[in-house]
């Protein structure tokens, strides 16, 4: 990626999580849950996620914009689920949520 330049990113997330986001405009990780956020980076893929039968908790889709800069610093871009995920996808684990969170630019209901 092109240093400074902004990318979308895009999460599918249930109501819980996108009340939080909502609220404090940041990313958090559940007690019990995974250690990290998963992040699609395109929103049709991210769609198709969301719309697979397991995912029935799914209300909302969010796009977040984030420098790529630190994006390539603090993201994990590990193939997942490359069958949907076509573009790609990016982790952030919880070492360096705080550091993401801090580098939103902003974050979007989208869907």
């Amino acid at each position: 990626m092109q240093k400074d330049q902004m990318v979308r990113l895009f999460r599918a997330i249930g109501f819980t999580e996108y009340v939080s986001i909502m609220e404090t405009g940041k990313f958090t990780l559940r007690p019990n849950g995974l250690e990290s956020k998963y992040f699609g980076m395109d929103f049709d893929e991210t769609l198709v996620f969301a719309n697979k039968v397991f995912n029935i908790h799914v209300v909302a889709i969010v796009e977040t914009e984030i420098e790529s800069g630190i994006l390539d610093i603090v993201g994990d871009f590990t193939k997942v689920d490359s069958s949907v995920f076509k573009s790609g996808t990016v982790e952030i684990h919880k070492e360096q949520l705080d550091e993401f969170n801090n580098a939103i630019r902003k974050t979007k209901h989208v869907f």
